[in-house]
C-alpha cells in the first residue's frame, strides 16, 4: 500500500511539476502566453522564488522552485524575444522520503502587428524542453521537447488572449487551452484596479480570478483565486502586494491562503495549513521605444 501511495504522489508530481511555470503566471505572464514577449516595448527580468513550507518540519513534505523569465522587443516593438526557466526541488512526505526535481527551459518569439488608435494583436510561440526524474531509477533523468503557442489583442487598458502554452512532443499529458481577459480603470484620480480572469480548458473547466488595487501608482495589493494554479488540484488564494522601487525594480510577495503540506510520523499521516510564499522581483529597461514611464499594473 505504501509504494502505491508513492507511485500515485510520485506519478502526480511529475505532471504537477510541468504546472509549476503556469501556476505563477499572476507574476509571470509570459509562462501561460508567448504572444506576451515584448508586448509591454521594455525589457523585462522577473524572477521568483516559491517555498513551502517556510520552515521544515519533521516528517513533513517540503518544495523549492525557482522561476525566471525575461522578454524584450525587437526591430522596432514588431517582434519579441523570451526566455522562461524553472527548477523545483520536492519532497514527500513519506517513509522512503521520497525526492524529486526538474529542470526546464524555453525560447520564445512573437510578432506583434499594430493598427488604428493602440490596436495590437500579437502572437507567439515557444519552444522548450523539460528534466523529468524517472521513476524507480534513482539519480536517472529524461529529456522531452514541449511547444507551445498563444495569441493576444490589446487596446489601451483592455487584453484578452488565447494560447496553449505546453504541448509535448511525445503527446503524452494534457494540453490545456487557456483564455485570458483584464482591464485596468481609475479610481477616483490617483488610484487604479485591475480586475481580469482566466479560463482553463483540458479534462475539466477551470476559472481563476483576480483583483489588484493600486494605491497612487506606489502599491499594488492583490487577491487571486485560482482554481487552475495549486498542487494536487486544490483551490488556491494569493494575497499579494507589488511595491515599485522607481522605474526599474519592483519587488513582491504572495502567500497562498488555502495551501495544505502532508506530514508522516512514524504510520501516522497528517495534513496541515501551508501555503507557498512568493518572493517576487523585476527589472525593466528601456529598449529605445521610450515606455519604461507608463504605468504597467
Amino acid at each position: 500500500m505504501r509504494k502505491l501511495v508513492c507511485f500515485l504522489l510520485f506519478s502526480f508530481a511529475l505532471n504537477a511539476q510541468q504546472e509549476t511555470l503556469r501556476m505563477a503566471y499572476p507574476f509571470l505572464p509570459l509562462a501561460i502566453n508567448p504572444a506576451d514577449a515584448g508586448a509591454m516595448k521594455i525589457f523585462s527580468a522577473k524572477g521568483i522564488f516559491r517555498k513551502k513550507p517556510l520552515f521544515q518540519t519533521i516528517g513533513g513534505a517540503s518544495s523549492s522552485q525557482q522561476l525566471m523569465s525575461i522578454d524584450m522587443p525587437l526591430l522596432k516593438g514588431n517582434w519579441g524575444l523570451g526566455f522562461l526557466g524553472y527548477n523545483t526541488d520536492q519532497s514527500y512526505a513519506t517513509a522512503s522520503g521520497l525526492i524529486s526535481s526538474n529542470l526546464g527551459l524555453a525560447v520564445v518569439g512573437s510578432r506583434h502587428e499594430h493598427w488604428g488608435r493602440g490596436n495590437q494583436l500579437s502572437y507567439g510561440v515557444n519552444v522548450g524542453v523539460n528534466q523529468y526524474p524517472i521513476l524507480g531509477k534513482s539519480g536517472s533523468s529524461e529529456l522531452l521537447g514541449s511547444i507551445g503557442i498563444g495569441a493576444t489583442y490589446r487596446k489601451e487598458a483592455l487584453m484578452v488572449g488565447i494560447s496553449k502554452p505546453t504541448n509535448r512532443f511525445d503527446g503524452l499529458g494534457d494540453a490545456p487551452l487557456y483564455v485570458q481577459a483584464s482591464y485596468f480603470f481609475p479610481v477616483g484620480d490617483l488610484h487604479t484596479l485591475k480586475v481580469g480572469t482566466v479560463f482553463r480548458k483540458d479534462q475539466q473547466t477551470k476559472v481563476d480570478f483576480n483583483a489588484v488595487f493600486w494605491y497612487q501608482e506606489k502599491l499594488g495589493i492583490g487577491l487571486w483565486y485560482q482554481q487552475t494554479g495549486s498542487e494536487f488540484g486544490d483551490s488556491a488564494l494569493l494575497g499579494s502586494f507589488e511595491l515599485p522601487l522607481g522605474l526599474n525594480f519592483r519587488v513582491g510577495y504572495s502567500y497562498d491562503f488555502l495551501g495544505k503540506n502532508i506530514s508522516t510520523l512514524g504510520t501516522t499521516t497528517s495534513s496541515e495549513a501551508s501555503g507557498f510564499h512568493q518572493i517576487y522581483l523585476r527589472y525593466d529597461l528601456d529598449f529605445g521605444l521610450g515606455k519604461l514611464g507608463q504605468f504597467r499594473p
